[in-house]
């Protein structure tokens, strides 16, 4: 895709390595493959993503050879700037260095961003063919997720302070059992007026698993359940109370209550809900630090909000964890390292979604 001569982002990208946003990215390290899918039936997914990986890699050639232009284009203008200034200032010396300055910000700057809108198309195509074919569910358009979980809708979660900027990098949507289901990899950053920076590496993030009975009722003011992990951060853990003005309310039973802490109405949680828990520990991955990935049921404790007829679920996430990840380009999107990789890391949202449901059906029983 570079095509002749040195190509900046192909050189940058081989440096700074996988793709890294604020929260979500890549790290480099390698995810494994629990289970690689039936031959037959990733043979039929290959059918399926291979002409949609030779119009993406068509797209993604000439954006490449777009954005390489613009960017060559923005660093010689700014190596010019550089070069003028610094010549009315010092002289030649302190112009070569404000030149050399000037044209490396506008690279840094830009070359990550130029990958931003290729990434995001590229992972809506593949999780487009592949999420229905193996799991019932569709992928929601990257400009589409950010109108599923407004910030209004999570503050009523009653869970955090204020909040500064949401991500949601993933949503997949469906039905299972006659509830409306979804899956996103949510990420939170905070603060307030007089604090709303934005850093790479900070806030929380989550794989939300919604569950909605088709009788639930759209009024959301009535009673609420909130269940938050000891193992939580002391503001997390205190947050129900502190900004939402929420009393503690112990079940009765010590092991859960050692484990978790709820606020608001514990009365749906029965014998059959707390044992349900158990199954959304299972899929934990996330260590104390919520920087590395865990072995599946070693990692932080989920979180939920109990509405009636609702249930969502927030399980800690490791941050850069590397999920559902194309490669950079210029690099070319193949069916052969894209198959196995993208079902091993669908098949844990699966496994979220199967685990919220249940936790759902224990409120009944």
């Amino acid at each position: 895709m570079s095509g002749a001569g040195i190509s900046l982002l192909e050189t940058l990208a081989r440096v700074r390595g996988p793709w890294r946003g604020l929260q979500f990215g890549d790290l480099g390290n390698p995810r494994p493959i629990a289970q690689p899918l039936p031959p037959d039936r990733e043979q039929a997914l290959r059918d399926r993503l291979t002409p949609v990986l030779t119009q993406l890699n068509a797209k993604r050639d000439a954006a490449f050879r777009q954005a390489e232009n613009d960017l060559r284009l923005k660093a010689g203008g700014a190596a010019l700037a550089g070069l003028v200034l610094g010549w009315t200032m010092g002289g030649p010396l302190v112009a070569l260095a404000l030149m050399v300055l000037g044209a490396g910000f506008v690279i840094l700057l830009l070359a990550g961003k130029v990958q931003e809108a290729p990434r995001a198309a590229a992972k809506h195509a593949i999780l487009k063919v592949m999420a229905p074919v193996l799991h019932r569910l569709s992928s929601v358009a990257p400009g589409s997720r950010a109108a599923a979980l407004p910030v209004g809708r999570i503050e009523g979660w009653r869970l955090f302070g204020p909040i500064h900027r949401i991500e949601v990098d993933d949503r997949l949507t469906g039905q299972r059992d006659g509830y409306d289901v979804a899956a996103s990899r949510l990420g939170l950053q905070f603060g307030n007026r007089g604090n709303r920076n934005a850093e790479a590496g900070a806030g929380l993030c989550f794989i939300v698993a919604e569950i909605t009975a088709p009788d639930a009722p759209d009024d959301l003011t009535d009673a609420i359940t909130i269940v938050v992990a000891q193992d939580a951060a002391a503001q997390s853990l205190d947050a129900p109370r502190l900004t939402h003005r929420l009393a503690v309310s112990p079940t009765g039973d010590a092991d859960f209550d050692a484990r978790y802490r709820v606020y608001g109405d514990a009365g749906p949680l029965g014998p059959a809900a707390r044992a349900a828990f158990a199954e959304l520990e299972k899929v934990t991955r996330a260590n104390p630090t919520a920087t590395l990935e865990l072995p599946a049921g070693t990692g932080l404790r989920p979180w939920a909000v109990i509405r009636p007829g609702r249930l969502v679920v927030l399980t800690p996430l490791a941050l850069f964890n590397g999920a559902l990840e194309p490669p950079l380009m210029p690099q070319p999107l193949t069916a052969d390292a894209l198959i196995p990789a993208f079902a091993a890391d669908l098949a844990i949202l699966d496994d979220h979604l199967t685990a919220a449901l249940h936790l759902m059906k224990g409120f009944s029983r």
